[in-house]
């Protein structure tokens, strides 16, 4: 993210661009487990990141030289879909896939999403993207963001197998009902206990046997 807007916006300084992407990633775990009404927005990740770049942008005094609806304004907010994955998930989640269906569940909404798997070649099979868009209208650790993993499994909970990133996803899965666990050692030693806590996600394949 950091180089992204570096390149977008050449007048911040490193400190400068630093502070202006924790700001927006701050804005964004910000609501966290909110519900968005739909006479508010359908898409409530794209209402985020906008909402919030406009107030970032005006924080900087960027406000007129990076106008709402501008060139790079929208390439700011692209910038979302350009995140690189963790190093070996490529290979994880390509082993993963010849045994699993595997889903994308995530805050984002299914556009934004589908344009950052493209990052991932044709050996990593994703059969499912689970998104924030309406009528799910609320982002993780809501009970209607991990009910979309259970519908794609016609209410089979002994089919669906969770991984976060973190111990919070990991609690909202486990509250609903969900196998979970998390891609963080130290989500271990917290409540509700998470069913694996692993810092490598190399470990994913002997955990998952494959």
């Amino acid at each position: 993210m950091n180089r992204n807007i570096a390149s977008l916006l050449p007048s911040l300084s490193l400190s400068d661009v630093q502070k202006f992407t924790k700001d927006w990633l701050s804005a964004y775990t910000s609501f966290f487990g909110k519900s968005f009404p739909p006479s508010l927005t359908h898409q409530p990740f794209q209402w985020v990141i906008h909402s919030s770049l406009l107030q970032i942008l005006d924080s900087f005094g960027l406000s007129k030289t990076v106008p709402e609806g501008s060139l790079t304004f929208n390439a700011l907010l692209s910038a979302w879909q350009k995140l690189q994955p963790r190093t070996a998930t490529i290979e994880v989640l390509t082993k993963l896939s010849r045994k699993y269906q595997l889903g994308v569940l995530s805050n984002g909404d299914k556009q934004t999403l589908q344009s950052a798997l493209r990052v991932f070649p044709s050996s990593v099979n994703i059969s499912f993207i689970l998104s924030s868009d309406y009528p799910v209208n609320c982002f993780k650790a809501c009970s209607a963001m991990y009910a979309q993993a259970l519908a794609a499994v016609d209410g089979d909970m002994t089919k669906v197998l969770h991984v976060a990133g973190s111990a919070y996803d990991t609690h909202g899965a486990l509250v609903f009902g969900i196998f979970s666990g998390a891609l963080d050692k130290s989500a271990i030693h917290t409540k509700p206990t998470p069913c694996f806590a692993f810092d490598n996600i190399l470990q994913l394949l002997s955990f998952f046997d494959v």
